[in-house]
C-alpha cells in the first residue's frame, strides 16, 4: 500500500501565493514602463516633428522677409534713379508691365521646382513685372511684386499717398512657402519748419557779426541748379518755445543779413516759434534716438573716429552720412543727408548742399575766413543726457521733454549763404529707406 502524499503546510501554500502575486505584479510593471516609454518615444517623436515643422516655418519666413527687405531697398534705389523721384507712379507703371493697371494677385502665386526639388521660380503673377526677380537663398529662393497700396486701389498706377504695397514669396527645397505683404511709404521724414532749427530750451545761439554772411528763408533764393516753389518762404531761426524765441534773438547781430518773406522781414523778426505748425515728431526726443538707429542703419557711410570718412568729394545729393562723435569739414563740398552725434565745425570755404542733423550733443560751429554756402536746412538737438555723449543710457533725461540746451555760433569772416531751399531738401530725403507702415502675414 502506497505512503498518502504530505499535505502542504500553510507556509508553503502563502509562499506559492506569493510569487504568482509577485508574477501578476512584475507584468503589470512591465505593462506599464511599457506603455510610458511608448508614450515618451511617441512624445519625442511629435516633439521633433514639431520642432522640424517649427524650424521650416522659420526658415521659409525667413525667406520671405529677406525678398521684402531686399524689395524695399531696390524700389528705394529705382526711385531715386527715375524721372518722377516725388513719387512712386514710374515703379508702379514698371510693375504693371505691358498692362495699364497692375494685374498681380498674390492669392495665384505659387512656386515652380525641378526634379531635385530645388526652386526654379515662381507663376502666377501674369505680365506683371516682379519688384525684385527669383532670387536664390539658402537653399531656397525668394521674389517680391509691386502694388499700390488699399487706398488707391491695388491695380492702380496713380500713386496719391506716397504709399504703396509690396508682397514677398519665400520657398524653401521642400516645398515650404511663405508669403509676407508691407504696406510702405516713401520718404516718411518730418518737415523741417526752418533754415536753422533749434530744439530744446534757450539755446546758445551766435549767428556772427560779418556782413558778407547771409542767413534767408526764401525757398531757394540764389540756390544755383535747384527749384524753390513760388512764394514759399520759412523763419530763418525756428525754435519750439517763446523763450527759446527769446534768446535766440538775441543772437542775431547786425550788420548780418537775416531775410525771409521777400525782404520785408529782416533781423530778428525772421526768428520765430514755430512749435504750433511744427511736426510734432520733432518734439519727440524718443522719436529722435529711433530716428538716428535708422539713419545709422541704412547710411551709405558711417564714420568713427578710429574709421573717418572721407568720401565728401565723391557724395551725391541721395549720399546717407552719419557721424559718431565730431565732425570737422572744410575746405570743400559736401553733398546728402549729413547726422553728426557730436560738434560740427565748419571751417573755413566750406559748402554743404543737402539737410545737415547736428542731433546728440547738439553743437554747431562754422569759423574761419572764406567763402562757401549752406544749401536745405540744419537742425540742432541736444539730446545726450547730463553725460553729453550720445548713445548712452541717459540719453533724452535733459531738462525739457529729454531736451538739453544746443550751442550753435558762427564766427570769422568771408561770405557764407544760408538758404532754406525745399528742392534741395526733398532730393536730399529721397535717399532715406522705404518706410514701412504695416505689415501681415498670409
Amino acid at each position: 500500500m502506497s505512503p498518502r502524499p504530505a499535505t502542504e503546510t500553510p507556509e508553503e501554500r502563502g509562499s506559492s501565493s506569493q510569487s504568482g502575486s509577485s508574477l501578476v505584479m512584475s507584468m503589470f510593471v512591465l505593462a506599464l514602463l511599457t506603455s510610458l516609454g511608448a508614450g515618451l518615444l511617441f512624445l519625442a517623436n511629435t516633439d521633433v516633428k514639431m520642432n522640424q515643422a517649427d524650424l521650416k516655418a522659420k526658415r521659409v519666413f525667413s525667406l520671405a522677409e529677406a525678398g521684402l527687405e531686399d524689395a524695399r531697398n531696390q524700389l528705394r534705389l529705382d526711385n531715386i534713379a527715375s524721372t518722377d523721384a516725388m513719387s512712386l507712379d514710374d515703379e508702379l507703371l514698371a510693375a504693371a508691365g505691358s498692362d495699364p493697371n497692375i494685374n498681380f494677385d498674390v492669392s495665384s502665386l505659387r512656386p515652380t521646382y525641378d526634379s531635385s526639388g530645388n526652386v526654379t521660380g515662381f507663376t502666377g503673377y501674369g505680365n506683371d513685372a516682379p519688384l525684385k526677380a527669383m532670387t536664390t537663398f539658402g537653399g531656397g529662393g525668394y521674389a517680391a511684386f509691386l502694388t499700390n497700396d488699399p487706398i488707391d486701389g491695388l491695380t492702380s498706377t496713380d500713386d496719391t499717398n506716397d504709399r504703396v504695397m509690396i508682397s514677398a514669396i519665400g520657398t524653401f527645397s521642400d516645398r515650404s512657402v511663405e508669403i509676407v505683404q508691407a504696406i510702405v511709404e516713401r520718404n516718411a521724414f518730418p518737415p523741417l519748419p526752418s533754415t536753422i532749427t533749434l530744439l530744446g530750451p534757450t539755446p546758445g545761439f551766435d549767428g556772427g557779426s560779418s556782413a558778407a554772411k547771409e542767413y534767408k528763408g526764401d525757398d531757394c533764393d540764389g540756390v544755383a541748379g535747384y527749384t524753390g516753389i513760388p512764394g514759399l518762404f520759412v523763419p530763418v531761426v525756428g525754435t519750439m518755445s517763446a523763450t527759446a524765441e527769446a534768446a535766440a534773438e538775441a543772437g542775431v547781430q547786425k550788420p548780418d543779413s537775416y531775410t525771409t518773406d521777400g525782404g520785408s522781414c529782416t533781423g530778428a523778426c525772421t526768428v520765430v516759434d514755430v512749435s504750433p505748425t511744427a511736426d510734432p515728431l520733432l518734439t519727440d526726443c524718443n522719436y529722435l534716438l529711433s530716428l538716428a538707429a535708422g539713419v545709422r542703419a541704412s547710411a551709405d557711410y558711417v564714420c568713427t573716429s578710429l574709421s573717418p570718412c572721407s568720401h565728401w568729394g565723391s557724395s551725391t545729393i541721395n549720399t546717407v552720412t552719419f557721424v559718431e562723435g565730431d565732425l570737422t569739414l572744410g575746405p570743400g563740398t559736401g553733398q546728402g543727408f549729413l547726422w553728426v552725434t557730436g560738434e560740427l565745425t565748419l571751417r573755413g570755404n566750406s559748402t554743404w548742399i543737402g539737410v545737415i542733423f547736428v542731433v546728440g550733443s547738439g553743437e554747431f560751429d562754422r569759423n574761419g575766413g572764406g567763402n562757401g554756402s549752406t544749401w536745405g536746412s540744419t537742425l540742432v538737438a541736444d539730446v545726450a543726457g547730463p553725460d553729453n555723449i550720445f548713445g548712452t543710457v541717459d540719453d533724452c533725461t535733459g531738462p525739457d521733454a529729454g531736451f538739453d540746451q544746443i550751442d550753435f555760433q558762427v564766427s570769422g569772416g568771408g561770405n557764407h549763404d544760408t538758404v532754406y531751399c525745399s528742392d534741395v531738401i526733398n532730393q536730399t530725403t529721397n535717399g532715406f529707406p522705404i518706410k514701412i507702415v504695416d505689415f501681415r502675414q498670409r
